[in-house]
């Protein structure tokens, strides 16, 4: 989760959280407690002055073996760490200080942190998120979401794929990545096993899922979390509602 100051990027890492599979085994990182993991089986860990820092607590969370590590926010040595966590193949999850994906990337790559370019698509996704000004009232946007494809050996670049864009002027975003994911396609449909057209079937049902929860005002945090954790162990038939796929 990428943008600059105020622009609701760990509210926004907090809300994704009710999204992971509820008997995975989170370990989280932070300076400050501001993530709140509403899973059982949560470890959360606190750097703590001279004695562990963000560094250290990365390196103890790879030991711990968890599904899941979410650092509160890479700011530096510690960058280094996550991406060596998911070389290994750990999902991570993180917020960091960008306006943008070229912004992203030349940060990353880039002292302190130093990631080499050729790690950095191991990062699936990059989000962009601004606080933005409409009709005289501020408001949080995503702005874009990016799919990180390949690192380019010749010229040294990263190649990457828009997902969403939002619209200023219809306040509305387009999916743009509708049988043409880099992510779904390559990465997604072989972990599981499934072909494309059911990863963008599948796609189609968790939207319309969301949208009737949307219509029907589930917001709460533990109520979201309660319905996508009934989804994923149930399917449709374990929700409280009927969803009508289009």
């Amino acid at each position: 989760m990428c943008g600059e100051t105020a622009a609701g990027k760990t509210t926004t890492l907090k809300a994704l959280t009710t999204f992971i599979e509820p008997r995975a085994r989170i370990y989280s990182v932070e300076d400050t407690p501001e993530i709140y993991v509403p899973h059982k089986n949560w470890i959360r860990t606190i750097t703590a002055e001279g004695k562990a820092d963000m560094f250290d607590l990365l390196k103890a969370a790879l030991r711990a073996r968890p599904d899941y590590i979410i650092v509160g926010e890479i700011r530096g040595a510690e960058g280094y760490v996550a991406f060596q966590a998911m070389q290994t193949g750990h999902p991570v999850m993180s917020t960091f200080h960008a306006g943008s994906v070229n912004s992203f990337i030349r940060r990353i790559s880039g002292p302190p942190i130093n990631v080499p370019k050729e790690y950095i698509p191991n990062v699936h996704i990059v989000a962009i998120q601004q606080s933005v000004m409409r009709e005289g009232k501020k408001y949080r946007r995503m702005i874009t979401i990016s799919e990180i494809e390949r690192y380019h050996p010749p010229t040294g670049s990263i190649v990457t794929r828009e997902s969403f864009s939002w619209d200023p002027v219809t306040d509305a975003h387009q999916f743009k990545a509708w049988y043409n994911s880099y992510v779904l396609e390559q990465v997604v449909a072989p972990t599981l096993g499934m072909e494309k057209e059911e990863v963008y079937r599948e796609l189609k049902v968790r939207a319309a899922v969301l949208r009737e929860m949307v219509n029907r005002g589930y917001f709460d945090y533990f109520k979201v979390y309660e319905l996508v954790s009934r989804y994923i162990e149930f399917g449709l038939e374990g929700l409280p509602f009927t969803v009508v796929v289009e």
